[in-house]
């Protein structure tokens, strides 16, 4: 008599026992359950695969929260944008061309108010110093890339740059210079740069300050109440990039393992100071 058939009815089958177990586990969140799919998966590079971690990515991701400097910030951006609007001049657009023009075809020369033009080549500089310091925060930004809003400052200025500095996330932990793009890592991060952008810094103030007679400053006075919508607006611009700098200037400090009132100290001097601050700081460890 065979006692195989009734020991083998008496044993739970193996379908069974495995639904018990998973009846047992706890049920996973979503973020971790397609990061499990995503390791099990067979065709882990396939662009389904993409899509699932760019969802438990943002999931992860910090929500975003008003904090009192991003307020400060947007007022900055409100506050640039209703100078462009109601309190520069208008009708200017063929005066602030010719305006340009001058300053592309004779630099330097007297032909243009010399505050104004010290002024409008300093917006050259300080996007040169925005790059420089946010760059190396820039990786895994969860709401807007880096690279569009630093280039567009060139031309733009707070008005590219600002919303990009509202929706960021500070980065302040110390990063490898190894992991930085080509960009930052050769050039943003050399000495040479900043001591050529602090070179073409100091020029301009010094040739904005020699140059600052009484005739000068009253023809300054006219152009930002009478005869330029582009000084006016860019004076402002100018202005509140130099305020909003204070938070990437602190961010870099602590990156790169300084006490932030050293950096803070050279924003004190606008455009000069954030130059020397990239000529002075440390450099990231490979």
């Amino acid at each position: 008599m065979s006692l195989a058939p009734s020991a083998a009815a008496a044993l739970p089958s193996a379908s069974a026992v495995a639904s018990v177990r998973l009846a047992r586990r706890p049920a996973l969140a979503p973020g971790r359950l397609a990061r499990v799919a995503l390791a099990s998966s067979p065709g882990a590079r396939n662009v389904g695969t993409r899509v699932v971690v760019a969802r438990a990515s943002s999931a992860d991701a910090p929500s975003w929260s008003p904090t009192p400097e991003r307020v400060a910030l947007g007022a900055g951006w409100v506050a640039l944008a209703s100078t462009a609007a109601l309190v520069a001049p208008s009708g200017t657009t063929a005066f602030d061309a010719e305006l340009v023009r001058g300053l592309v075809t004779a630099p330097f020369s007297g032909a243009t108010n010399p505050i104004f033009e010290a002024l409008f080549n300093s917006l050259g500089v300080v996007p040169a110093v925005y790059a420089a310091l946010l760059l190396p925060g820039a990786k895994d930004q969860p709401r807007c890339p880096a690279a569009l809003p630093i280039a567009a400052s060139f031309a733009l200025g707070f008005f590219a740059l600002g919303p990009y500095l509202i929706l960021r996330e500070p980065r302040a932990a110390p990063v490898p210079r190894s992991s930085l793009g080509w960009l930052a890592r050769v050039v943003l991060e050399s000495k040479p740069f900043a001591a050529l952008n602090a070179a073409f810094a100091l020029f301009l103030v010094a040739y904005g300050v020699t140059h600052a007679d009484r005739a000068a400053i009253d023809g300054f006075a006219t152009l930002w109440t009478e005869q330029s919508a582009l000084c006016c607006v860019s004076s402002c611009d100018l202005l509140v990039l130099s305020l909003a700098m204070v938070g990437p200037a602190r961010e870099d400090a602590a990156r790169r393992g300084v006490d932030p009132a050293r950096a803070l100290a050279c924003l004190a001097v606008p455009v000069l100071g954030p130059c020397l601050w990239l000529l002075t700081r440390p450099s990231l460890e490979e």
